[in-house]
């Protein structure tokens, strides 16, 4: 895609390391004669450590050079040992062979104009300046590095139609209100929020959008009045996420809190999506979900500035919040970032409207810049995106006020790093070659990591992926129910920012009890009196632990081996009814007793 742009020119600073000038005369610019009409070429002269410039200047000044560096410029080149002369184009390839077979010139060079651009899309609204938001946001300089690639940004919203920029940027989606694939907008809030992320620019119609390669994925979770259930909205997190969405945005809500929403959130963050939603428009404190889960970015809505290029409160001000947008108060602050809340966008008939209000319009700049960084960082997680979005925000005297890290800033959210050291942990439970049974609890030790936090723990067992948790402590538990063999347990610990550590540990699984017999006693139904003995015996292929003696229902003894037997006294138990057994366990905690022996005295 061509794009037109416009331009700064700055001059070029070598950084060789050469000889400087500072005696040399003024010299005078020869007539080009028929070339005048030719522009100067400029040149940059270094010299060598040491070198007298005397016989270069000469030939400069014989051919018609002359210095262009005086004053505090020439200063500056001084500590650079160089200068800078222009000379007429028609002399300008001799002047710098001749240069270059000077032994005190180290180098000579054109000093190459270098341009910093400003990227401006040709769409008639834009061109207008009808979208002043976006200058905003520092996008125009984003669009110089990226216009973004087909990152899957799904919109959970009224359906999205794809209309004029839209046409050919919306992918397959889902309608979880009807339960069908027909996700068009019959509202036409969706449609206004997917042009802000995706609407193509520099097409030569319509607008402009945050990113021109984006895909919309269009999911339906809101009626054609506006509403929809939290478990549609779950739904349609879920399903966007196992559909290839690396960011959704949600510019929707509401006051109560919700587990399943909660829940899906969660799950979004556990794959590494980013979620995006709206703080909401009630000009209050109150939370608003799912903008004030953890790891969700919650966008509020900055006033409409529209002679940006000329009004610094737009950049440097007070950062005004638009009247309507929720806010941070006191120590309540559950709104990240601000975002322009009153923009031009398009309708879901393909018209476009200057003046929408609202945070429904803040939150898709967001997850379009988002996007634009997704691109140029393709190994970013949720988190990293959303490290960026907040730690690349504009600080401002309100940052920390009614919102936490101030206005997006989309070129320096480009240049944002992220978290690249693994979690670290000091063991794995169970210890090496430990005896288990039953349901397994794989646990870790001091589990830690040093900035973006823990985001799930997976467990394979010989490879084979059985189980994850996402919240502390993060413990997975596996039923070896059946094995009775040595497997290898696998945990991966994760990140938000996609580091992964992974550790191998070997245990015996065992699920066999062993067996335990009494080899000599009184027999079932016997009189006894005194001290009553009970011999017994047992095995197990990974040994036997402890023997215990049970009478009425009690442990009364405990041994190890086999070699003494149980002793205990009739005299201190009723006179019928005494019921005694013996139980044995192996070391994985499998445990089997013998038949019950009942005795009177």
């Amino acid at each position: 895609m061509r794009l037109n742009s416009r331009r700064v020119t700055v001059g070029l600073v070598s950084t060789a390391v050469v000889i400087g000038m500072t005696s040399v005369s003024t010299w005078a610019l020869a007539d080009t004669g028929s070339n005048a009409a030719q522009p100067p070429v400029h040149l940059i002269v270094g010299y060598r450590l040491g070198a007298n410039p005397a016989t270069a200047v000469q030939t400069m000044s014989a051919m018609g050079a002359a210095r262009t560096a005086t004053g505090p410029g020439q200063q500056a080149l001084d500590a650079l040992h160089a200068t800078t002369v222009q000379v007429p184009a028609a002399r300008s390839a001799s002047l710098i062979n001749s240069l270059r077979m000077n032994p005190d010139v180290e180098y000579v060079e054109v000093d190459h104009v270098r341009k910093v651009a400003e990227t401006t899309p040709n769409d008639p609204v834009y061109a207008r300046n009808l979208q002043p938001e976006l200058r905003e946001v520092n996008l125009p300089n984003t669009w110089d590095r990226t216009t973004g690639s087909a990152i899957k940004v799904a919109v959970l919203d009224t359906g999205v139609n794809p209309v004029g920029d839209l046409t050919g940027a919306v992918a397959a989606g889902y309608n979880f209100v009807s339960n069908n694939t027909n996700a068009r907008d019959d509202y036409g809030h969706g449609t206004t929020v997917a042009s802000l992320i995706g609407a193509r620019g520099n097409n030569d119609q319509g607008m402009a959008g945050v990113c021109w390669s984006c895909q919309i994925v269009p999911v339906k979770v809101l009626d054609s009045t506006g509403s929809g259930y939290d478990s549609a909205i779950a739904k349609g997190i879920i399903w966007a996420v196992s559909n290839g969405a690396k960011i959704i945005n949600m510019s929707l809500g509401g006051a109560a809190y919700s587990a399943v929403l909660a829940d899906a959130v969660a799950y979004a963050n556990a794959n590494s999506v980013l979620v995006v939603a709206a703080a909401g428009n009630g000009n209050t404190n109150v939370k608003s979900y799912p903008a004030a889960y953890g790891d969700v970015v919650a966008v509020g809505a900055t006033n409409r500035c529209p002679n940006f290029a000329n009004d610094p409160t737009c950049t440097t001000g007070t950062l005004q919040r638009a009247p309507f947008s929720n806010f941070n108060q006191g120590t309540n602050k559950w709104v990240d970032v601000a975002a322009p809340g009153i923009v031009t966008a398009m309708d879901s008939d393909g018209n476009y409207n200057t003046g929408e209000p609202g945070t429904s319009f803040s939150a898709p700049i967001v997850s379009g810049i988002a996007a634009l960084v997704k691109s140029v960082h393709p190994e970013f997680t949720g988190w990293s995106l959303m490290n960026a979005i907040q730690s690349g925000s504009t600080a401002t005297p309100v940052a920390g006020t009614w919102v936490t890290f101030g206005k997006v800033n989309a070129s320096r959210s480009l240049d944002m790093g992220t978290d690249l050291v693994r979690p670290t942990t000091t063991g794995v439970l169970p210890y090496g070659n430990s005896k288990v049974r039953g349901t397994v609890t794989v646990s870790l030790l001091n589990l830690k990591d040093a900035w973006s936090g823990i985001q799930k723990v997976q467990l394979y067992v010989n490879g084979v992926y059985k189980a994850y948790s996402r919240s502390a402590p993060f413990s997975n538990k596996w039923n070896s129910a059946g094995i009775n063999a040595p497997v290898k347990f696998t945990v991966k610990i994760f990140d938000k920012a996609g580091n992964v550590l992974s550790l191998d540990r070997n245990v015996i699984i065992d699920n066999t009890a062993p067996t335990v017999k009494v080899t000599k006693a009184p027999g079932n139904g016997a009189k006894i009196s005194g001290t009553v003995k009970v011999y017994y015996t047992g095995a197990d292929k990974n040994g036997v632990t402890r023997y215990q003696l049970i009478v009425n229902n009690a442990v009364r003894q405990t041994h190890t081996n086999t070699a003494t037997p149980f002793t205990f006294a009739a005299g201190s138990y009723p006179k019928t009814g005494i019921k005694m057994y013996v139980r044995a366990y192996d070391a994985a905690g499998n445990y089997r007793v013998t038949p019950t022996y009942t005795y009177h005295r």
